[in-house]
């Protein structure tokens, strides 16, 4: 595929699905803190960069593209996962352990919630180095070191 057409595809891609936040009036978190506009742009200006260097050279449109980055999991996303399953985690052992106060399993399930709650630093601590590797990876402007124009 021509590299200039997938990145005239993914360009109309991002602005379609930037437009639709945008009705939508989305404001959760999940866009790290920023609008979908300034996310949707960051993702474009990373695609651009990819398919240049033949990243998406087996795909045959913008769409296939924008769907795989999408589908693309970070480490620091993986991490941010199993942190939240394990905060999840520990809610229902407390819940458990709240309703049957005496029994083998309750002790267990203490015992879990206490290693679970050490390793949640760690976790935090791996979580952010990750995300500050990746930072300087996307070439931003906002790290020092940062290949970004800024």
């Amino acid at each position: 595929m021509n590299r200039d057409l997938l990145i005239q595809q993914v360009k109309g891609e991002y602005a379609r699905l930037a437009q639709l936040e945008s009705q939508g009036h989305i404001t959760d978190q999940s866009y790290s803190r920023m609008s979908p506009e300034a996310y949707y742009e960051r993702a474009l200006e990373k695609a651009i960069r990819d398919i240049s260097a033949g990243k998406y050279d087996d795909c045959v449109s913008g769409f296939q593209v924008v769907e795989r980055i999408a589908n693309h999991k970070t480490k620091a996303s993986r991490i941010q996962d199993t942190i939240e399953f394990t905060l999840h985690n520990m809610e229902i052992a407390e819940e458990i352990i709240t309703s049957d106060t005496d029994s083998k399993k309750t002790q267990d399930l203490k015992a879990a919630n206490v290693r679970r709650a050490e390793a949640i630093p760690q976790m935090i601590r791996e979580m952010k180095e990750e995300q500050a590797r990746e930072e300087l990876n996307h070439d931003t402007p906002n790290i020092l070191g940062g290949g970004g124009n800024g």
